[in-house]
């Protein structure tokens, strides 16, 4: 192992290379103090230019932090969700809307998606119990682990078609009240 004291190491600045002693020390110092130094004419310009008051007065920039506290303070509030839902609800209705918030127009969505929920949940059981025993176990007589394979994905496709049908019900709903709305507009 060597000894620190005879390591060379090197100085900054463009300093001289010197040995570790006190007067290495102070040389790097005094270049400090000489390369900081500021002259007397520009203290007085600086004076000058605080007394004068510049006409845009910034404001003091602060650390990150507090000026991201200070940020958020100035920020207006957001709305919260319940804020959001009630300016939903109390928002005019548009014109060309009105057809679809009828108290018949209601009453046929909750329908429709109530019959849509309920079949979504019976037909794809029905569909897989009827073909897992009837068609895959007793016609095909297929071994229980594969006609279980073959039901559950006879259940997804039905789930499927389910989703479908419901989707082009409420297209076709939606395109049947732009058209009466059309025919409306037409005889006016």
């Amino acid at each position: 192992m060597t000894d620190t004291a005879d390591q060379d190491f090197e100085l900054v600045d463009g300093a001289e290379r010197k040995s570790s002693t006190s007067d290495s020390f102070e040389a790097v110092d005094d270049k400090k103090s000489d390369s900081q130094s500021v002259s007397e004419d520009e203290v007085d310009q600086t004076l000058q230019d605080v007394d004068k008051g510049t006409e845009e007065e910034e404001e003091p920039k602060l650390p990150f932090v507090d000026q991201s506290i200070k940020d958020d303070a100035e920020r207006k509030p957001e709305k919260d969700g319940e804020q959001l839902v009630e300016d939903a609800l109390n928002a005019p209705i548009r014109p060309d809307q009105e057809q679809f918030y009828t108290a018949e127009s209601s009453n046929r969505a909750i329908t429709l998606l109530i019959a849509f929920s309920a079949m979504m949940f019976t037909v794809p059981l029905l569909v897989m119990a009827t073909l897992y025993y009837n068609v895959f176990i007793d016609h095909f007589h297929l071994p229980p682990a594969e006609a279980m394979l073959y039901s559950g994905i006879c259940a997804a496709v039905v789930v499927i078609l389910i989703a479908a049908a419901f989707c082009y019900v409420a297209w076709k709903e939606e395109k049947d009240a732009e058209d009466k709305l059309k025919a409306e507009k037409k005889k006016e």
